[in-house]
């Protein structure tokens, strides 16, 4: 479905009335505010909703690993409730169905499997209570400690912002002063920006979250969620932080982030062009919302945005509603990918930890590495394919090299967007009505790992030569 072609003069103006008026400003600013707005806090650039996060975890860090524990246990239970009515095995009444949704928690029978395994083995984790191998810092203190936590605390909390923008004008009035730089750099619409900056401010599942609910409201179509999801889906800048922190390279930080996202930009724009994502159909899965191609001057573009966000706010509902949906939604979401992130994390940190698996894939690479310039190749090559497993043992792996290795280590990492341990299984489980599968996934890793590895060397060198590292 084209869209259409809009001037000022094509667009009927709404009427300025206060109300809707203070409704779009509020949840525009408010959403904005919270995982759009870069802050100091603790030497690292953050946004404030990872300032609320960290405090609601130091706070009542029992209280998020109950909730952990009882999101698992919803997603295993509820799953098998929708699985079994499918199969025919248990019939639900038409108040029941209703009330459970059986349809939303539909899938295959591998994730299934996944959902279900991960109750036991996340109430192990929970108590303290395994084997040793499992049961360390490891294993148990990545898949519990960051991601179980983080996932399901940004989701759900994150989510009530979201929410704001999404259903109440702020993604109209992003997407169209995004427009001119988003459709003829990289072939999407301009409300795309606004799930980009939601994943690098804020984290990889917001934009995923995001970009769920535009697409379900035939904001987007296939290949639209599919190029967003793998270009832009990249690590958040308060993670970039914490690993910058972790190498000790904080005092170089914003030129680790401008690298990382330049890099970025530079691999989006080639890879939207090319197979496989330029090869996923144009298709919608409800009715096709396409965002008009607006055409005029500056104050042009402004007036139309902020007329879109007025109009979006007005035939919403209200801010509070929007919020508690917004967390609700996240939850339900939460539940369906928290089981799988969980066990496919542990079985690649397992390989990480107690096979020679990173290390014999990465043998190849070496010469490359060496090529390129890049001082301890050997170490670099098993970085940037670790990190194809899990961002954060991938960047630092880096740990105790020299600081060009560690800024090239952290920009590949930074902007791979795909990883195994969370990023695949939560596509592939998320997006199963585009599809997503592995095996694409897994071209597109290659792809922008063979794209960032020479761009990023050649970035890092040429900051190094000015003398900014």
């Amino acid at each position: 479905m084209s869209p259409d072609q809009k001037s000022i003069d094509d667009v009927n103006l709404v009427e300025k009335r206060l109300r809707p008026t203070l409704k779009f400003i509020l949840a525009f600013t408010t959403g904005a505010f919270f995982f759009l707005f870069p802050v100091q806090y603790q030497g690292q650039t953050t946004i404030p909703l990872d300032i609320l996060l960290s405090y609601i975890e130091a706070t009542s860090l029992l209280t998020v690993e109950l909730f952990v524990l009882f999101v698992l246990f919803m997603g295993g239970i509820m799953t098998t409730v929708g699985m079994l009515h499918y199969q025919g095995v248990l019939a639900l009444s038409e108040r029941t169905q209703e009330i459970v949704q059986p349809e939303y928690w539909q899938t295959s029978k591998l994730f299934w499997a996944l959902r279900v395994i991960s109750v036991p083995v996340g109430f192990a984790m929970f108590m303290g209570v395994g084997p040793g191998w499992l049961i360390n810092d490891a294993i148990s203190g990545v898949s519990w400690n960051v991601l179980m936590i983080t996932i399901v605390l940004v989701i759900p909390v994150g989510a009530i912002f979201v929410n704001l923008l999404a259903e109440l004008g702020g993604l109209e009035f992003i997407g169209t002063l995004a427009q001119p730089i988003m459709r003829p750099l990289f072939n999407l619409p301009g409300r795309s920006a606004l799930d980009s900056a939601a994943s690098w401010l804020g984290s990889f599942s917001i934009g995923y979250y995001l970009t769920r609910n535009v697409f379900d409201r035939g904001g987007y179509n296939k290949r639209e969620v599919f190029a967003i999801c793998t270009c832009f889906a990249t690590a958040n800048l308060g993670s970039v932080g914490a690993v910058a922190a972790i190498l000790d390279i904080l005092h170089v930080f914003p030129v680790v982030v401008a690298l990382y996202l330049i890099a970025t930009l530079i691999v989006g724009a080639i890879l939207v062009r090319i197979p496989p994502l330029s090869t996923v159909p144009e298709e919608y899965i409800a009715e096709p919302d396409p965002e008009p191609q607006f055409t005029g001057t500056v104050v042009d573009y402004v007036r139309f945005a902020f007329n879109e966000g007025v109009r979006t706010a007005d035939e919403g509902e209200s801010i509070p509603r929007a919020a508690v949906n917004g967390f609700i939604d996240g939850t339900k979401l939460t539940a369906t990918i928290l089981g799988t992130v969980l066990v496919i994390a542990t079985t690649v940190l397992l390989l990480e930890a107690y096979t020679d698996f990173f290390e014999l894939i990465a043998t190849p690479f070496v010469p490359l590495m060496t090529i390129l310039g890049i001082p301890e190749p050997e170490t670099a090559a098993i970085a940037v394919l670790a990190g194809a497993g899990e961002y954060f043992v991938g960047s630092t792996v880096a740990v105790g090299t020299s600081l060009t290795t560690k800024v090239f280590v952290v920009v590949v990492t930074s902007a791979q967007a795909i990883f195994f341990a969370a990023s695949v299984p939560m596509m592939v489980d998320m997006f199963d009505d585009v599809p997503m599968r592995v095996r694409d996934l897994t071209v597109l890793l290659i792809l922008r790992t063979a794209l960032l590895v020479p761009i990023a060397a050649a970035l890092t060198h040429g900051v190094a030569a000015v003398g900014l590292i």
